[in-house]
């Protein structure tokens, strides 16, 4: 009796695997037959996927993958034709089969022994696959993919197709060396990263953005962008300690390259580290004195420390390279502004005359400040931000009738 019982869940066994490598064939039918049926194909399939008995199967997933690479071929071919191409479709068959290719190739690749121990894979199912992936590279079908996505604005679309091309290079079914040789990691290689990366970026995958940015930094076209990333990419993330590391080394590593130095400088002087910040412009200027905006932050920020003497030298170094600049004229005139302010501050406890004599050499270097605000209001007529300041100083100086004319020109505004 135990015998039979045995024997019956044998048959059964056997019975299942079988129906299951049946469906494996009637799906490898349905989607190969003149009249493809792709969605039967596709039910045909899955309980093969699942199945205890076929699911560790390299064919199993071999099929799976090729009912997408016949239907991609299907609608090529109906394009050739005339049809309307369903570009949807289309790429998505691509990515799919590529997703089933790989598990196949996996299995494929584990060994089974021999009577002796030797170790045998299968092989041919390695060789069908990395073919038809190599063809799907060569016809960039998921670069054409990817414009489809793009116009339908799916950035994270676009971004995992663009890098699923890049990745087949590197997939290990793709070593072989007369695979390799067809396909360079060339210029549209590098570029097709780029679009990745940017899409990620748009779609705010921030991981995944950082992954492709450490593989372009292996082309030297695209070190400065991917350091360029590297740095907005931690900040975004709230790794501001890696972004600012990651901005240091670019700084060393690129110190012609402006984008740099100058965030640099930025994040120093929002972090309150002004000395630090004048540190970085002194290499800068070193590194690049045709610059006047480096002279002209320089003397912004030692203004701030109310070192002002200095300060003037490096406006007037700014304003001799770019002299039609108004923002150099304003902001040199603001210095002499704050040098004025600071001598009357702690005057509240003189004696009357004693505040008219301070009060009377604050005005003088007031009056200094004088011809950089016109300067700027003339370079930037009917700016507000460069008319209301000169006003100001119309009105402290008690130049009523310039005050007044100004004040009506203003109206026009």
């Amino acid at each position: 009796m135990k015998k039979s019982l045995f024997l019956a869940a044998l048959v059964l066994i056997s019975a299942g695997c079988f129906a299951q490598k049946t469906a494996i064939r009637t799906a490898k039918n349905l989607a190969l037959q003149e009249t493809p049926d792709f969605d039967g194909a596709r039910a045909a399939i899955k309980p093969a996927l699942e199945n205890a008995e076929t699911k560790d199967l390299a064919e199993t997933w071999y099929v799976a993958g090729l009912i997408g690479y016949k239907q991609n071929e299907s609608i090529w071919l109906a394009g050739q034709m005339g049809q309307t191409v369903d570009n949807a479709a289309k790429g998505a068959a691509v990515v799919e089969s590529i997703n089933f290719w790989r598990v196949a190739d996996s299995l494929a690749m584990v060994p089974v022994y021999d009577k002796k121990g030797n170790p045998k894979y299968d092989l041919k199912t390695r060789k069908n696959i990395s073919e038809k992936i190599l063809e799907y590279f060569q016809k960039q079908e998921l670069a054409i993919y990817a414009s489809y996505l793009a116009e339908q604005n799916d950035d994270m679309g676009v971004a995992n197709a663009f890098k699923l091309h890049c990745d087949i290079p590197d997939m290990e079914m793709m070593q072989d060396p007369k695979l390799q040789a067809k396909m360079p990691k060339d210029t549209t290689y590098y570029q097709y990263m780029g679009y990745a990366l940017s899409y990620y970026y748009r779609a705010k995958a921030y991981d995944e953005a950082l992954q492709v940015a450490n593989t372009i930094m292996a082309d030297p076209a695209h070190e400065v962008t991917a350091y360029q990333y590297f740095y907005d990419l931690y900040k975004l993330k709230g790794d501001t300690l890696t972004a600012r590391q990651k901005l240091a080394e670019a700084v060393d590593r690129f110190p012609k390259e402006a984008w740099f130095v100058q965030n640099m400088i930025n994040d120093l002087v929002q972090a309150h580290d002004t000395l630090g910040a004048i540190a970085y412009l002194d290499r800068a200027i070193e590194n690049d004195p045709s610059q006047a905006q480096y002279f002209h932050t320089k003397a912004t920020l030692l203004s701030t420390l109310r070192r002002f003497d200095e300060a003037f030298t490096f406006f007037e170094k700014a304003i001799e390279m770019d002299p039609k600049n108004p923002e150099y004229y304003l902001n040199y005139a603001y210095s002499y502004n704050d040098k004025a302010t600071l001598l009357l501050d702690g005057t509240d406890n003189l004696s009357q005359k004693e505040y008219m004599a301070v009060k009377k050499q604050s005005d003088e270097i007031l009056k200094q400040a004088l011809p950089y605000y016109e300067k700027a209001h003339e370079l930037a007529p009917g700016d507000m931000n460069y008319a209301r300041p000169l006003r100001q100083c119309y009105y402290r100086l008690k130049m009523e009738k310039e005050y007044e004319a100004l004040s009506a020109e203003m109206q026009n505004y």
